[in-house]
């Protein structure tokens, strides 16, 4: 067994009930007061493995508030895939899916999408920081967009019930970088697979966002993956 490492996620945004969109469904989420955050554990269990696999998936446990839905629901046997390629290689994704349980028994699904891709702008800091949410009534599958890793995108047996935008504020950045472990491992195997974690993240976000310098004549990528709902 490799080394495992750890890393903690908080995001906060609105949702919108009704929504058609996820940019629609933050704003109507403002104006319904339908505030919405999460509050992660991304545990790898393999950090050599988890980089090597293309489909770079970790389990995810933690809880959502959100008020309409129950409060705080706390959720285990989340999934996280991190940077995930496209057909487009200027397009990468990051993958969410939460399955929640109320007080009232009720079941949602929480799934959502980073989308990082190379354009004219230099927006690397919104891209990896903003999640599109949809949220199902029932346990779904995901993931909402598709991939060659993961495949296609499902057919959910209806629409989600809302939709909106999370982001990572600036001080809950600094706050998960501080907070890796490795349950088990010393010292020196911790600092081995954050140094693996961060060198896999940063060559990835090299392969988007440097070219925009490396090349003049590119142009703005669809963002929408085949097979996805809608872009975020």
């Amino acid at each position: 067994m490799g080394v495992s490492l750890s890393v903690m996620e908080w995001m906060k945004g609105y949702v919108g009930f009704g929504a058609v969109d996820t940019d629609a469904g933050f704003v109507e989420g403002i104006e319904q007061g339908t505030y919405f955050e999460h509050e992660v554990l991304i545990q790898i269990a393999d950090i050599d493995e988890f980089v090597d696999k293309p489909d770079h998936t970790a389990r995810m446990d933690g809880h959502i508030y959100c008020e309409r839905l129950g409060g705080k629901l706390p959720f285990q046997g989340g999934m996280f895939n991190m940077l995930v390629a496209d057909d487009n290689p200027s397009l990468y994704f990051m993958f969410y899916r939460m399955p929640l349980v109320n007080a009232a028994g009720q079941r949602f699904t929480m799934l959502g999408h980073k989308t990082l891709h190379k354009d004219r702008s230099l927006d690397l800091w919104s891209d990896i920081t903003t999640l599109a949410v949809r949220i199902f009534e029932g346990d779904v599958a995901g993931p909402d967009m598709t991939t060659p890793a993961l495949g296609a995108a499902p057919d959910w047996p209806a629409a989600p019930i809302a939709m909106g935008i999370i982001h990572i504020q600036v001080l809950d950045g600094f706050r998960s970088a501080r907070s890796f472990r490795s349950p088990g491992s010393s010292p020196l195997e911790l600092a081995g697979a954050v140094k693996k974690f961060c060198g896999f993240y940063l060559d990835r976000l090299w392969d988007v966002y440097a070219r925009i310098h490396r090349s003049p004549d590119a142009r703005a990528p669809d963002a929408r993956a085949p097979g996805a709902r809608e872009s975020a």
